[in-house]
């Protein structure tokens, strides 16, 4: 064996004359090369392995395109398993390597992102400290190329987005490909926009394809212990929800990732995210507000690229959500924004309205926003409505959901706003200015809005107003059901129907997935209580309960709720969703 190394090393005496009578086409001297490529091939004599990679440092300037094979095998050895001989000759020939023969940049990058894509299992066996030892290897080579080398940010996003893993990954391939690249964003701060976008949008991928009953559903047969129950009208609290995690977060995940493996990669890549946010914006436990107005720019970037306008997402919104809570100058911030674009008559209509939905559902479910914040959104949104009507009502108009969407998503979004926070409202010795509002005027308006909206979110602000005696609905309701809306330009809904009622969803409705809860928990309003004049009993307060699951109230047609002059509907708050969220 001592005489083969010998021999071998004798071969590459001079790898210099061994490239060059290769390109030369030396037959005599093919073997050699031959035997060179077998050898870093088997990479079993790492001592000699490690003596080719150095000798082949000092011919960098001969690696042309023709020996990509060699460099490919270069690229592709197990160097972060062979000692740390191997380690700092593999990282010393890459980065001379793409510094001088910069064609060779994307082969060295891609191999270095892929090996963050690996795939762990947690137990006895993983060794998580030799894991997080080798990645730090691997950003180490990365940051001095990005430094060496100006091109590599703009070639490595791509890579990055390239190379994400598909949806069926497991659990533990997304997590160590989401911590890793958010990692990047540390020594290569101008690509952290991009990198923010491209972990959004596979989160999106996998936010799409967990629908609230498929996660209700997981959660009741992990707490249920059972291999399946299907609880449909089952809700949560959040506190409940993370009850799954804190019992045992290994066996929590085990246990949804064999349930809902989307949900559970999801839950993962959130965690690490809000993690990320809160070291980013934190140092020593202080807020550091030039850092974080920075980070909020371009994450309210991110949401206006790619979450607003993403159909029926459940948790992905949330990390708005989150970053809002370090100060409430960033909330009002969020809300100015959604504002303009709901205000936008250029911006289309469906965003329009999504942006409504979201300012309503931000509002009544924020923890840290304060009252007079929302007295104040209220009265500006109320404002607009009034402007609206003055004209469009003198210019004959009367109710079109296919005219006015972002209108009657603005009124139910003000309607929504009120059911949760009136006693909040009248608290302040707000009677007053409740009563400026001119509700009145509003639902009785030939467009008409308590038609359109939600009927659980209309009985609902009918039975508070009521109370309040600032509008009475009843008589509207009334004739509203003995009619059907008029449409001037037909819109149909994915079933094919006629469309004649807001199809909306409030993207703050409660937080289901069990990992990441505790980091919205603190922040997060849950509804409880019982409507005016409803017996307390009914009610558990013990749940989130404003509006019902989709199979209850997504059926609007066969949602009959009793609307009879001077009567509040049934059970109208005991329920855990939102009105108008359709799950995938």
């Amino acid at each position: 064996m001592a005489s083969s190394k010998t021999q071998k090393a004798c071969f590459y005496s001079d790898i210099r004359d061994v490239l060059k009578n290769h390109r030369a086409l030396n037959v005599a001297n093919n073997n050699v090369y031959d035997t060179l490529l077998r050898t870093l091939s088997d990479c079993s004599e790492v001592e000699l392995v490690v003596k080719i990679v150095k000798d082949l440092e000092h011919c960098i300037s001969l690696l042309n395109l023709d020996y990509k094979p060699l460099v490919g095998l270069i690229m592709k050895l197990n160097w972060l398993d062979n000692g740390p001989e191997l380690i700092k000759a593999f990282q010393s020939f890459m980065l001379n390597l793409v510094s001088a023969q910069i064609f060779y940049l994307k082969p060295c990058l891609t191999t270095l992102v892929a090996m963050f894509a690996q795939e762990t299992t947690k137990g006895p066996d993983d060794d998580g400290g030799k894991r997080k030892e080798d990645f730090s290897h691997i950003h180490s080579l990365l940051k001095s190329i990005s430094q060496i080398v100006p091109m590599t940010g703009s070639v490595l996003v791509q890579i990055l987005d390239n190379r994400f893993p598909y949806v069926t990954k497991s659990v533990s391939c997304f997590e160590n490909y989401t911590q890793n690249i958010l990692l990047i964003t540390t020594y290569m701060p101008v690509q952290r926009l991009d990198i923010l976008e491209i972990v959004v949008k596979n989160m999106l991928k996998l936010d799409v394809r967990s629908s609230r009953h498929d996660i209700s559903s997981a959660l009741s047969s992990i707490m249920a212990g059972t291999d399946h129950v299907d609880l449909m009208d089952t809700t949560f609290d959040m506190e409940e929800v993370s009850q799954v995690a804190s019992e045992s977060s290994h066996e929590a995940d085990s246990r949804l990732s064999a349930a809902l493996p989307q949900a559970a990669s999801l839950d993962a890549m959130l965690e690490l995210t809000f993690h990320y946010v809160k070291d980013q914006c934190y140092t020593d436990a202080k807020l550091d507000w030039d850092r974080t107005k920075r980070l909020y720019r371009e994450l309210l970037s991110v949401f206006n690229k790619l979450i607003l306008p993403t159909h029926a997402s459940c948790h992905v919104q949330y990390i708005m959500f989150y970053v809002c809570s370090f100060r409430e100058v960033l909330a009002d911030g969020f809300i100015d924004y959604l504002w303009k674009k709901v205000t936008d008559p250029t911006a289309e209509s469906v965003y329009r309205q999504s942006a409504a939905c979201y300012i309503g559902s931000f509002i009544t479910r924020s923890k840290y926003l304060s009252v007079k914040t929302a007295k104040q959104v209220v009265e500006l949104m109320v404002k607009w409505i009034h402007s609206y009507l003055d004209r469009t009502c003198d210019q004959g108009a009367h109710a079109d959901l296919a005219h006015h969407a972002p209108f009657y998503s603005v009124c139910q979004s003000v309607f929504y706003i009120f059911c949760f926070k009136h006693m909040d409202f009248m608290g302040m010795k707000g009677y007053r200015w409740a009563e400026s509002l001119n509700l009145q005027r509003i639902v009785t308006s030939k467009l008409n809005p308590l038609r359109v909206c939600m009927p659980i979110i209309v009985s609902t602000f009918a039975s508070a107003a009521r109370l309040h005696q600032l509008a009475f609905c009843d008589t509207v309701i009334e004739r509203n059901n003995r009619y059907h809306l008029p449409v001037a330009a037909s819109t149909y809904s994915t079933e094919g129907s006629r469309q004649t009622q807001l199809q909306s969803y409030f993207p703050f409705d409660p937080y289901l997935l069990p990992r990441s809860c505790s980091h919205i928990r603190p922040l997060y309003k849950e509804f409880h209580g019982s409507l005016p004049g409803e017996d307390d009993d009914a009610v558990d307060e013990d749940e989130d309960d404003f509006l019902p699951s989709d199979e209850e109230d997504m059926n609007l047609a066969a949602c009959d709720i009793s609307l009879s002059v001077g009567k509040s509907p049934s059970n109208v708050l005991q329920y855990g969703m939102s009105p108008g969220f359709k799950n995938g």
